[in-house]
């Protein structure tokens, strides 16, 4: 990794939870990334691969049968 790339810090399930609590209350990306001491695109890009890993299992679900479940 060059000098010049910041090290990604993997999320942990706890910062995962804490996250869509967070984001269940309205609370803007620039207000959660205070909280987590990271930047606005680090919460963008877990936000993105949430959703896409949600997306994959959504349809790993629908091709078996079963209903995902709708979220609030």
């Amino acid at each position: 990794m060059s000098p010049s790339t910041p090290a990604r810090r993997p999320w942990t399930a706890d910062e995962q939870k804490k996250l869509d609590d967070l984001l269940k209350v309205g609370k803007t990306v620039a207000e959660i990334a205070a909280a987590f001491h990271r930047t606005p695109h680090s919460i963008y890009s877990q936000l993105q691969r949430l959703d896409i890993k949600r997306t994959k299992a959504a349809r790993g679900m629908v091709a078996i049968g079963l209903k995902p479940k709708k979220s609030k």
